[in-house]
């Protein structure tokens, strides 16, 4: 049985407002957070799930405040925290196709890229006020491009003791990574859950496609993480496996 591990790495810093990570709530309160990418270490297949942004001044120009040092550009951080080359990569895992969990395709030559097919649809005809976040050059839709994706559908196995679970609500195609580990299961929850107040309170991120999808997809997460990375939390410590679930916060069946 493989014994897998899961590595937080920090790929930048976003200066946003905090009402965006944590819907209803801190209007006015500027925060800086970081932009989570995160290795699965010990199987088979070297695996990335999400891969930050691309270019801070693009960032800075067009969404907002954005810095990134030297280190943690993607591929320094890949070997610095796991010590693997960008064309070492098998399999990148993508939760959503935002500018900051897919603005590091482009570095992997070598793999495969997974997403849910209905994120691929949806990124190319978003909402109006989703546009800004979906970038085509990022997303590598060129003829030869196309047939490096793995369209998924549903809760799919990647590899072993790696799956994907749809969570919707962020966006509508949005999956998180569940992760077998020794300690438990580490779910990678991109932007489903910005941070763990969204999980431990059942709050909805600020920045939705459908708010019902969203606690939908929180209470998922309650059913089946021991450790969460959420996607932009900065009390994820660098090189861990993410927070642990609270118990007061786990569920051990479905509400309705």
């Amino acid at each position: 049985m493989q014994k897998l591990k899961v590595v937080a790495m920090p790929t930048g810093w976003l200066t946003v407002d905090r009402s965006s990570q944590i819907y209803g709530r801190y209007y006015g309160q500027q925060i800086k957070v970081p932009v989570w990418s995160t290795a699965i270490v010990g199987g088979d297949k070297k695996i990335v799930v999400d891969t930050g942004i691309h270019d801070p001044g693009w960032v800075s120009n067009f969404v907002c405040p954005c810095t990134q040092a030297p280190e943690e550009r993607l591929e320094r951080a890949l070997k610095e925290y796991v010590g693997w080359s960008a064309d070492e990569v098998d399999i990148v895992i993508n939760t959503h196709l935002h500018y900051d969990h897919s603005g590091g395709n482009t570095l992997f030559k070598n793999a495969r890229f997974v997403v849910q097919a209905s994120e691929w649809e949806y990124a190319g005809r978003p909402l109006p006020t989703q546009a800004t976040f979906y970038q085509e050059f990022l997303i590598g839709r060129e003829p030869l491009a196309y047939f490096r994706w793995q369209f998924v559908h549903g809760i799919t196995d990647i590899a072993p003791g790696v799956r994907v679970v749809p969570t919707p609500g962020h966006t509508p195609g949005h999956q998180s990574v569940a992760v077998d580990t020794a300690d438990g299961v580490v779910l990678i929850a991109g932007d489903c859950a910005s941070c763990m107040e969204n999980i431990v309170d059942l709050v909805p991120v600020g920045i939705v496609h459908e708010t019902a999808a969203e606690l939908a997809s929180l209470r998922r997460i309650r059913q089946i993480a021991d450790f969460v990375i959420p996607g932009h939390d900065p009390n994820v410590v660098a090189g861990s496996a993410g927070i642990e679930l609270p118990a007061s916060a786990r569920l051990k069946h479905v509400e309705s």
